[in-house]
């Protein structure tokens, strides 16, 4: 089934993270403005967008899977991801090796290395960065979401492979299993972070409006018909979620709770947008937003790439770090160039790789 707004939804999720690191200053005056703490604070609910979105279609592939074959070829799945995640992936940590041996040996600067292959190559390293820090090379760090991703793939994979008559419970164990560990992990921001534990709960919840939307039962053709004027009040709190974020989530409960408020807000804001029949507004109308979701995997992977090797080129500049370079000129150029370079990523390496997949598709 194709979910007609669901390619810019994921641009939309990809933008909310990219403003959340996008902005940055030498200017220390500057990194404590108020403005720049908007940016750097406001915008984390990006990650939960995008584990929601995974948990959710992967769910949904694996359920129609079932529905049209009886059966899941649990092998094939894992292949058909891998062929999507794994040469970006690994070309990123390429990447990463390469610009550290050239700027050691050949620029003579003294730049952060990579974390052990050890930690990269077995999709651990949200676990490598709480054990030591996220002391390595910058670009590098984002792909600890991945690693998160990679080890959800396995887990619903089996799940639905062996457990898929007790899923429901499943997942609901899930949500309860990530808000226990973030409350006993409290007062550690690595674990709670980081830990993949902390997002299992936002997987699940993906996965649960998989399967509620796909079984198509009473409850879902009545939340089809909200009326309008609800799903405004429904938006409004989520961007005043949104806006008052660093407000709300200061008491030990609100901190425990947090992946919570912002499952159902983009669970709902995914269900709005893919099923029902009255919509205040669909992101997929917008074309460019379309074709930008489609390489928003590619826009992950490399603008944290861009935003280093941008930085550092224009350092010595004088006028970077005014408001103006800071706030407006520098995202939009960190932008444009991220679009480009993903555009031609995904057009001539992703793409051909993926057209692989079809081997692989269910008879």
């Amino acid at each position: 089934m194709y979910f007609k707004n669901l390619d810019a939804m994921r641009f939309f999720a990809f933008l909310l993270i990219f403003l959340d690191h996008v902005i940055f200053s030498h200017n220390f005056s500057e990194e404590k403005s108020s403005l720049h703490l908007l940016f750097n604070r406001h915008f984390i609910i990006g990650i939960d967008f995008y584990t929601i979105l995974s948990g959710f279609l992967i769910t949904w592939i694996i359920l129609e899977e079932y529905r049209f074959t009886t059966k899941f070829n649990l092998s094939d799945f894992w292949l058909k991801r891998s062929l999507r995640i794994w040469p970006l992936y690994f070309l990123m940590i390429f990447t990463g090796i390469v610009l550290v041996w050239v700027a050691r040996n050949i620029l003579g600067r003294n730049v952060n290395n990579i974390p052990p292959l050890i930690w990269l190559f077995t999709f651990t390293l949200n676990f490598y960065i709480i054990t030591y820090g996220k002391g390595f090379l910058f670009f590098i760090i984002f792909l600890w979401t991945i690693s998160v991703e990679e080890q959800f793939y396995v887990v619903i994979g089996l799940a639905l492979k062996w457990l898929k008559k007790v899923f429901i419970p499943f997942c609901l164990l899930l949500i309860i299993a990530s808000l226990v560990f973030r409350f006993l992990y409290l007062h550690q921001p690595l674990n709670l972070f980081f830990n993949s534990l902390s997002w299992v709960g936002t997987f699940a919840s993906g996965g649960l409006l998989a399967y509620f939307c796909i079984s198509k039962g009473r409850v879902f053709e009545r939340i089809k018909k909200i009326p309008l004027w609800l799903t405004a009040f429904i938006y409004t709190l989520f961007m005043i979620n949104l806006l008052f974020y660093t407000q709300i989530y200061t008491s030990n409960m609100m901190i425990v709770l947090e992946r919570l408020p912002a499952s159902l807000f983009l669970a709902f804001l995914l269900f709005e947008q893919s099923f029902c029949e009255k919509h205040l507004f669909q992101l997929g109308k917008i074309p460019f937003m379309n074709y930008l979701g489609r390489i928003s995997y590619g826009l992950f992977c490399y603008h944290g790439l861009v935003i280093l090797l941008y930085e550092q080129s224009t350092q010595h500049i004088s006028w970077i770090n005014s408001p103006m370079a800071v706030f407006l000129i520098n995202p939009i150029v960190i932008f444009v160039l991220t679009i480009i370079v993903s555009a031609l990523s995904y057009q001539y390496f992703e793409r051909p790789i993926m057209a692989l997949r079809k081997k692989y598709q269910p008879a």
